[in-house]
């Protein structure tokens, strides 16, 4: 039996391209994405290729997609074809999840889903009264949801946000098998020490503070270089701090991992100050541990972590996060634990597994 599924989001980064053509290349499922244009001027890049998928594309930004009469009108036409319907549960997309409950009352045969964290968070990555009652009434009106990873699903359940019957998870990954294509496992060069960061150089990433670390880990390791894979709107300091510093090589936005392979290829450990989420997994399913400091905005791609095992999430003041992170750096011994511990994790988060998993979530009565 064909299911036909419509995905709904506001952008389509390249992670999140992959995976779903994984999910489209099932002999079972028919899926359609329909977009937006995504964040502009935020270091984002679209991948371009022959997919498996239909791709419905509209001229709206992620800033105006939950309340864009374009994106209702697109919606309007195509939505009674679709056995499940994907509307992201976010509070941006209450207007448009509003316009598609009555869609739904007029076609009661098409089923609502989400893919997402457990819960709303507004300042400071802080919940709210507010926000802990908005996803609950998101949740008694989606016929099921998808969590992220299955710690969220659990913690979700035992708030009582959500009824049993429609939580589910697939844990959050990236594509591996593209990976693979580029790279063999392998542990880091013994002749050289590098630190890598990987994602957008937005302000929650904490750029600032990476520098700072670096620069403090620079004058203890002296064979130290820093890499990074990423462009935004906070790359001016990056490019300030590379004019007085060469051991700093800015690859800028790269997202074929044919480009990146070689860099994890050369990397001891991956180190990103600020907002974890699939950089996570990316890190692991290269064999490379992860480091971050503990703050209020991290994704659920962080219960992947097991501190002390495949990296770290530091609590400490300066001095002990940056002696952590020297001492995994040249104790070769540790860091190929580390690294070998990272591999294994990865490989428990193949995209081949979130297939399976996605599926049993919606097609398993």
């Amino acid at each position: 039996m064909m299911n036909n599924i419509l995905w709904v989001t506001a952008g389509l980064n390249h992670y999140k391209a992959r995976f779903l053509n994984h999910l489209a290349s099932e002999s079972n499922i028919n899926l359609t994405l329909l977009t937006g244009t995504g964040r502009k001027n935020m270091g984002d890049e679209e991948l371009q290729s022959d997919w498996n998928f239909e791709h419905i594309k509209v001229d709206v930004s992620k800033k105006d997609f939950g309340n864009s009469k374009l994106v209702k009108h697109k919606l309007k036409t195509i939505f009674n074809e679709f056995d499940w319907v994907l509307i992201p549960a976010e509070k941006k997309n209450l207007p448009l999840f509003w316009y598609t409950l009555k869609l739904k009352k007029q076609n009661r045969n098409v089923k609502l889903f989400s893919y997402n964290h457990p819960i709303f968070k507004s300042g400071k990555g802080q919940s709210t009264p507010i926000d802990k009652w908005l996803i609950k009434w998101f949740y008694k009106k989606l016929d099921r949801v998808i969590f992220y990873t299955e710690d969220s699903c659990k913690w979700a359940l035992d708030e009582g946000l959500i009824a049993p019957k429609k939580a589910f998870w697939a844990n959050n990954t990236v594509d591996n098998i593209e990976i693979k294509k580029h790279y063999n496992y392998q542990l880091p060069p013994k002749n050289s020490t590098v630190m890598l960061f990987i994602g957008r150089l937005i302000s929650s990433k904490r750029i600032p503070d990476l520098i700072t670390y670096y620069s403090e880990l620079k004058k203890r390791i002296p064979n130290l270089t820093l890499e990074i894979i990423g462009d935004g709107p906070e790359s001016h300091h990056v490019k300030s701090e590379i004019e007085s510093d060469a051991s700093i090589i800015w690859h800028g936005t790269l997202i074929d991992e044919a480009d990146i392979a070689p860099i994890m290829k050369r990397a001891s450990l991956v180190f990103i100050p600020g907002h974890s989420g699939l950089s996570v997994n990316h890190s692991f399913s290269y064999g490379r541990p992860y480091v971050t400091l503990q703050g209020p905005s991290h994704a659920p791609e962080l219960d992947y972590l097991d501190a002390g095992e495949n990296g770290y999430v530091l609590d400490g003041d300066f001095e002990s996060n940056i002696n952590t992170i020297k001492d995994l750096l040249i104790n070769r011994n540790v860091l190929e634990r580390f690294c070998s511990n990272a591999k294994q994790k990865g490989d428990y988060l193949s995209v081949q597994k979130w297939v399976e998993q996605m599926k049993q979530s919606l097609l398993n009565d």
